[in-house]
C-alpha cells in the first residue's frame, strides 16, 4: 500500500492506517467535487434550454432561477438535499469549516446534517457523503421529469466539446 501507480510515486514515514484514512479522505472529497461540478453545470444548461442567463454568483442562485421555471412535486426537500450538498463542497474551500450562516438541522435517510459558522463540519464522512449524494440524484430526478424539462426538445452541454471530423 504504500507504494502505488506502479511504484512511479509513493507515501513513506505513514502507518497503513494513516495512508487509509489519506485515500478515504481523497475519494470521499473528489466524489463531492465532481459531483457538485456535474449539477452546477446541468442547472446552468438547463437555464440555458429555458431561455435564461445563468448568473456567475453560484450555484445557489442558479438553482433558485431553474426552481422558479418549473414545477417540482415536492420542491422544498430539492432545494435542502441540494443545499446540504453545497454546504460541504463549500466547506472544502474552507479546510472543512462552515464560513456561511448557521444552517440545520436537517435529517436525511437517517443521518443529520447541520453547519455551525466558523465550526468544523461534522456530517462530511463517507456515509454522509453517499447518503446526501443518492438523496441528490433523487432531486436531480425530479428535476428532469418536471413538465418544462420534458417540454424541452434540446439541451445543449455547454461544457461538451465536440471534435469534428
Amino acid at each position: 500500500m504504500r507504494a502505488s501507480f506502479r511504484n512511479y510515486g509513493s507515501i513513506s514515514d505513514k502507518t497503513d492506517e494513516q495512508l487509509l484514512t489519506i485515500v478515504e479522505t481523497a475519494w470521499r472529497l473528489s466524489i463531492v467535487t465532481l459531483c457538485h461540478f456535474k449539477m452546477d453545470a446541468l442547472v446552468q444548461n438547463l437555464l440555458i434550454a429555458l431561455n435564461e442567463t445563468p448568473g456567475r454568483k453560484g450555484f445557489g442562485k442558479n438553482l433558485n432561477l431553474l426552481r422558479e421555471r418549473i414545477t417540482l412535486s415536492d420542491d422544498q426537500r430539492v432545494k435542502d438535499v441540494l443545499d446540504v450538498f453545497t454546504h460541504i463542497r463549500n466547506s472544502m474551500h474552507n479546510n472543512g469549516i462552515h464560513r456561511g450562516v448557521d444552517w440545520g438541522p436537517i435529517s436525511f435517510s437517517d443521518l443529520t446534517y447541520e453547519f455551525r459558522l466558523d465550526q468544523d463540519v461534522r456530517c462530511a464522512s463517507f456515509g454522509h457523503i453517499l447518503a446526501i449524494l443518492d438523496d441528490a440524484i433523487d432531486a436531480v430526478g425530479q428535476i428532469l421529469f418536471s413538465h418544462e424539462i420534458q417540454d424541452l426538445t434540446r439541451i445543449q452541454d455547454r461544457y461538451v466539446v465536440l471534435n469534428p471530423r
